[in-house]
């Protein structure tokens, strides 16, 4: 159940981050703001690292568990700053428009929202990771 679990995790991750990374695609360029290449970046290379790491895992080619724990950790990290300069963007694109919607507001918002689900996904996945099969996975 545990690995049925992990390859869950890394689907959900690999799809919310997927969404996250469309939606800022579609308002990126002429309204990037400062930071957005930031939060680019986080979103490309994650979910490329996570496509590599879980097809390796897959294939049986390369498993270590505390590889696995510290890119999770790291990964996590890196999204939490990214959500929160998305947050601060999305914010300055909410020009007034409280009642009509603003398409660039929502798409920056939603993007922000799902990199703050990613984020917590891999939350999950490293503590999930790092208690699965009661087994030791960091050195003394």
């Amino acid at each position: 159940m545990a690995a049925d679990m992990n390859l869950i995790l890394k689907v959900l991750e690999l799809v919310f981050g997927l969404v996250a990374w469309a939606l800022l695609a579609s308002v990126h360029g002429f309204w990037a703001w400062g930071g957005q290449h930031w939060v680019m970046f986080v979103l490309v290379t994650c979910w490329v690292v996570t496509l590599l790491l879980l097809i390796l895992s897959k294939a049986g080619i390369f498993s270590n568990d505390t590889v696995d724990v510290i890119y999770a950790v790291i990964a996590a990290l890196c999204y939490i700053t990214a959500a929160i300069v998305q947050c601060v963007n999305a914010d300055r694109h909410n020009w007034g428009h409280h009642y009509w919607g603003n398409p660039v507001f929502d798409r920056h918002a939603a993007a922000a929202a799902f990199a703050v689900f990613t984020c917590i996904l891999y939350i999950v996945d490293a503590v999930m990771t790092f208690k699965g099969k009661g087994k030791q996975i960091l050195p003394k």
